[in-house]
């Protein structure tokens, strides 16, 4: 996962930049980056490993000025720069290139050249996209170009001498555009612009390309795309709760999967609790709609990161085993509902039940906000294999046992459908094999 944000200004728009991107850390961890064009015109960029706020602290960026920037944090440095006939451009991706292998042998036949001999893996995603683009004259060629070319899906935003071009592929990756006051913002989450000041303008559209400049938002161009399939595991769990995704309340999508749930499930417990932070908004939903009391049986230690975000297990797991904090006085004798976004391997499902178990838990059931992965996502990465999706492996009932649960319910495509409304041939499934 990626979070790409843009912002061109009347004035100087670099801690706008910052801080729109800074809003978007709950999609990356690893990387994080910022280009901007400054006062006589140059393109610059400067990538770090890490935070956003550890390596762009405000007393470091006081002396960067510029009218129109970009920034994202991501799983690859980024953002990436290219110098081609048409000029300067530097991009950001969030997206993902399964057809990787081949888009790479093709450029390379073509004459294309790429740094890092020695380790051919970190050609990134971004790298290759940027390459294609560059090629034309035409920004827009450029995207048709990577439209007929890529598998996958992708969102991205670049900045030039002219402005800062944004681009949605076949709808999985979110892109939306705000304004304030002269200024005008393009970012993966309407989170980033709340406490920035901006208000949403709209969503970008699948296909479409837009042009950010100081004259305003302006269309560029509208691709005929066919089977556009939007992310819903963005509304169950990759965006934050106070974003707008698609002109759907991400918090609101959640609270109605967990009530939902909980019409369909009818369990007798004494509390229901969230794995938090990702199964917070399902599990208020379903007491709500119980009439079960919401208790918080763990805590999530504020200075952890997320556990899905890193890109190898053992990072993962190592995340995973150091957030949760268990509250013993809510545990013992209760039966108890923990709800959560996904199972994915089941270790760490496997983990707090027996967790709870040990501290007293009389029972322990598990909601689960979507139905079983069986299979690694093709557009993003923190999946790898499909072996590694336990719901692959196991029936249900071997995985409820296996965990040591007392009960194990998914959510199922028409949860999804009502919770979300829009109807299963615009979602995308494919991590669910529907």
């Amino acid at each position: 996962m990626s979070g790409i944000f843009g912002v061109v200004s009347k004035d100087d728009c670099i801690q706008d930049a910052l801080s729109g991107v800074f809003y978007l850390q709950n999609r990356s961890e690893d990387y994080c980056g910022l280009a901007w064009k400054t006062p006589d015109g140059k393109l610059k960029n400067s990538t770090h490993k890490g935070l956003v706020r550890e390596n762009f602290p405000r007393e470091k960026v006081n002396g960067i000025n510029g009218g129109s920037a970009i920034a994202c944090v991501s799983g690859s440095r980024e953002p990436v720069s290219e110098l081609s006939r048409r000029g300067g451009m530097i991009l950001c991706v969030d997206g993902n290139l399964f057809n990787y292998s081949e888009i790479k042998n093709n450029l390379l036949e073509g004459g294309a050249s790429f740094s890092g001999y020695h380790n051919p893996g970190e050609i990134s995603d971004a790298v290759l996209i940027s390459k294609i683009i560059a090629k034309e004259f035409i920004f827009e060629k450029g995207i048709k170009n990577l439209i007929g070319q890529m598998k996958g899906d992708f969102a991205l935003v670049a900045l030039t001498p002219e402005g800062i071009y944004a681009a949605r592929g076949w709808g999985r990756k979110p892109l939306i555009l705000g304004k304030k006051d002269g200024s005008y913002a393009v970012s993966s989450e309407s989170v980033s612009f709340i406490n920035t000041g901006f208000e949403i303008v709209r969503d970008v559209k699948p296909g479409e390309v837009v042009l950010l400049n100081s004259g305003g938002i302006n269309f560029v161009a509208q691709f005929d795309l066919q089977n556009i399939k939007y992310g819903t595991f963005e509304w169950i769990y990759t965006a934050h709760p106070s974003s707008l995704i698609d002109g759907k309340s991400v918090e609101l999508v959640r609270n109605k999967i967990g009530a939902l749930m909980a019409e369909k499930y009818k369990i007798d417990a004494d509390l229901v609790s969230p794995i938090p932070n990702s199964g917070r908004c399902h599990a208020t939903g379903f007491a709500n709609a119980s009439g079960i009391p919401y208790f918080e049986v763990f805590k999530k230690f504020d200075y952890s990161g997320r556990s899905f975000t890193p890109n190898t297990l053992e990072a993962q797991n190592g995340v995973a085993d150091e957030k949760l904090i268990p509250v013993k006085e809510l545990i013992k004798g209760k039966r108890i509902i923990i709800v959560d976004d996904s199972i994915v391997k089941g270790n760490q499902t496997r983990k707090q039940t027996q967790r709870l178990k040990a501290l007293g838990a009389k029972e322990v059931h598990a909601i689960i906000a979507c139905p079983p992965l069986v299979c690694a996502c093709k557009y993003g990465k923190s999946i790898k294999n499909d072996e590694d999706c336990i719901a692959k492996r196991m029936s249900l009932e071997e995985i409820r046992t296996t965990r040591g649960l007392d009960g194990l319910h998914f959510a199922d495509v028409e949860i999804l459908e009502k919770a979300i409304g829009l109807p299963r041939e615009k979602l995308c499934l494919d991590c669910w094999g529907l």
